[in-house]
């Protein structure tokens, strides 16, 4: 079984916290290759959105990000 995620909502997820893709690559234990072919809509594992759920969840959003980054269509959570 696999999944696919929605990479706008997790560029948006990505920028609140100031990082690039090499950074949730490094803080899920995944590779870059990994982040990329999630964010271009190709499925990933179970295991592996684990990881990166984990990795964003440990890191809380960059204070005062909200106000600069556009609004991501349904709201930000």
């Amino acid at each position: 079984m696999s999944v696919v995620l929605a990479a706008e909502r997790l560029r948006l997820e990505i920028a609140r916290r100031g990082w690039g893709n090499a950074d949730l690559a490094r803080a899920a234990s995944v590779s870059a290759a990994t982040i990329t072919a999630a964010m271009a809509g190709r499925p990933i594992s179970p295991n592996t959105l684990r990881k990166i759920a984990l990795a964003l969840s440990a890191s809380a959003p960059v204070s005062g990000i909200d106000e600069i980054l556009p609004a991501f269509p349904g709201g930000r959570g």
